[in-house]
């Protein structure tokens, strides 16, 4: 971002260039700190803002919207227990190295972490023999094993730490000190949990670090499991994307038809909205009686699992039909919104920033998409 404001004049004159005396390019530090300074909230107004703009600029026609939603990664590594006993491990010696050699009081204790031995059962693990299929378990519990021992002996240690020698630390030994002492007793029971019963406790970690983590499986054979956090997103004519408000992890595509209407609503009006198309899984009795009583509301397409629109009637059908194939459409957006963006794969590292980051993306494209249009390009508005 630095290296572009300092090439492209447009970027000049969005950053202040011509009003602001003895402007200059700011630095790529006052950058990253004004970014942190804008809420979640502040990017999602600002992602659905550009799309008023330019439905005020006639470049948008806010009377249809198509709804669906996406799931963008969080900035984790593949969750496995074999990678999270490791990294738990790892986290356990830096805080030990660091007492060991800045807190005088633990200067000559003679417990280590041996984190070589831990890595050896955890290669043993990913390395076995896939066709055989009693190794696995017992490989596992091996590792288990191997790390809860190596931290116990010295994780007794860190309950007598005195509030000065925690305060002294750096920010970063801190830290991991906090994720041991949050996550560590906690996670190890439930992996013994899943050791002896096979099966995964709902809410057993699949990060350290970031808390708003959730597994998805849309069932998509080339996206196989995705950890991170749902949104859902809302395609208008003109090809411009709304966002609502992330209330959950998960964003259940049945909860979240009112909210993306009342996020149209909020933005453009009552009865506005004459026709809306939403795929299969957003589909309840509930959702359709409040779409039929919509006000506004000529046409909308809520599919329904196992309908065969054969069963319809000659208008019906052809309504079904035709907006059906209108929501495919959001599809493309959504990839466009991911590439380049932060939408797909967060590069962030806190909860707020990761959320902050996808609604930019949004906001990001909205842009993309105005810039479009002024250029002149022909974008044909869906009707």
């Amino acid at each position: 971002m630095d290296w572009a404001i300092k090439d492209n004049a447009a970027y000049q004159l969005f950053c202040g260039r011509g009003v602001v005396n003895h402007w200059r390019p700011p630095d790529h530090t006052k950058i990253e700190e004004f970014r942190s300074r804008l809420s979640p909230e502040t990017q999602r107004h600002v992602a659905n803002a550009v799309a008023v703009w330019a439905t005020h600029l006639g470049f948008a026609n806010p009377a249809t919207m198509d709804i669906d939603s996406t799931v963008q990664d969080a900035n984790i590594a593949y969750p496995s227990d074999a990678h999270l006993m490791v990294q738990m491990t790892l986290l356990v010696h830096k805080v030990w190295t660091y007492m060991k050699q800045n807190v005088s009081f633990f200067a000559d204790f003679l417990p280590s972490v041996d984190v070589k031995a831990v890595k050896a059962k955890a290669r043993a693990y990913l390395f076995r023999d896939r066709q055989d299929t009693t190794q696995a378990p017992t490989t596992l519990q091996a590792l288990w094993h191997e790390a809860f021992t190596q931290m116990s002996h010295v994780r007794k240690y860190f309950d007598v730490l005195l509030d000065d020698d925690i305060q002294r630390m750096p920010w970063n030994i801190r830290r991991s000190l906090d994720q041991v002492n949050e996550y560590c007793s906690t996670y190890f029971l439930h992996v013994a949990s899943f050791l002896c019963r096979g099966v995964v406790v709902p809410d057993k970690a699949l990060s350290f670090h970031a808390q708003a983590v959730s597994c998805f499986n849309k069932g998509k054979a080339a996206k196989g499991l995705q950890f991170g956090r749902a949104f859902q997103l809302g395609r208008i004519g003109g090809n411009f994307l709304l966002v609502a408000a992330c209330t959950s992890i998960r964003m259940e595509d049945k909860a979240a038809v009112r909210p993306m209407i009342a996020v149209h609503q909020d933005l453009f009006g009552a009865g506005v909205l004459t026709s809306s198309g939403m795929d299969k899984g957003y589909y309840s009795g509930a959702n359709r009686t409040y779409l039929q009583s919509l006000e506004g509301l000529k046409g909308f397409c809520l599919q329904q699992p196992g309908l065969d629109p054969r069963t319809l009637s000659e208008r019906d059908a052809e309504t079904y039909s035709r907006l059906a194939d209108r929501r495919a459409g959001i599809e493309p957006l959504i990839g466009h919104a991911k590439q380049g963006g932060q939408l797909g794969q967060s590069r962030m590292k806190t909860d707020d920033t990761t959320l902050a980051a996808g609604y930019g993306a949004i906001g990001g494209f909205n842009l993309r998409q105005l810039i479009r249009h002024l250029l002149g390009k022909d974008i044909k508005p869906i009707g």
